[in-house]
């Protein structure tokens, strides 16, 4: 397997999804990271993403999934993404889901910022806190055998970010 190196202020190696937002690659191989695309990011931005506050929240209703993640900055929230997740696109044989060992297990996982122009403004490591990993995990689970209930995340993805952390269930990650 080829191994990729990641460095602040280089191109980023890695295939993105979106042109802006963000995408959780997660529970797959060969690890766990939110890719953050955020053109024109400001310094400000960029600093709330390196070493600012983070909390993650979390919704789901029959099958549909959406992780939130507000990034504080000078303790007000900086910038904030929704991101839809579905266990079930993830082939199978990539697909890793960890068992839940202890009551205290939290899920860890990288941040990856990256500006419009495809470099690596940040990394950045966090993870989920024992409750909130322990939620997403049976969330995942209850993903796999649940054929999600047309309209959820349309109505969720209508909504702003910022507005929708705060109906979710919500933590201050590590």
């Amino acid at each position: 397997m080829n191994q990729i190196i990641l460095t602040c202020g280089q191109f980023y190696p890695i295939p993105v999804a979106e042109n802006e937002g963000a995408v959780a690659q997660f529970l797959i191989r060969p690890g766990n990271f939110l890719q953050i695309v955020l053109p024109g990011m400001s310094e400000s931005e960029k600093a709330a993403l390196e070493s600012g506050m983070i909390v993650g929240g979390l919704m789901y209703e029959h099958g549909a999934m959406m992780l939130l993640f507000q990034f504080f900055g000078n303790d007000k929230p900086e910038s904030t993404f929704s991101v839809p997740y579905n266990v079930r696109l993830l082939p199978p044989d990539n697909r890793v889901l960890p068992n839940i060992d202890s009551p205290e297990q939290t899920f860890s996982f990288e941040i990856h910022a990256i500006d419009e122009n495809k470099i690596l403004r940040v990394i950045r490591q966090t993870a989920m806190p024992p409750d909130m990993t322990l939620e997403f995990l049976n969330a995942v689970l209850d993903q796999l055998v649940t054929i999600e209930k047309p309209g959820i995340m349309k109505g969720w993805l209508e909504r702003k970010p910022d507005l929708l952390i705060k109906k979710s269930l919500a933590w201050v990650l590590d």
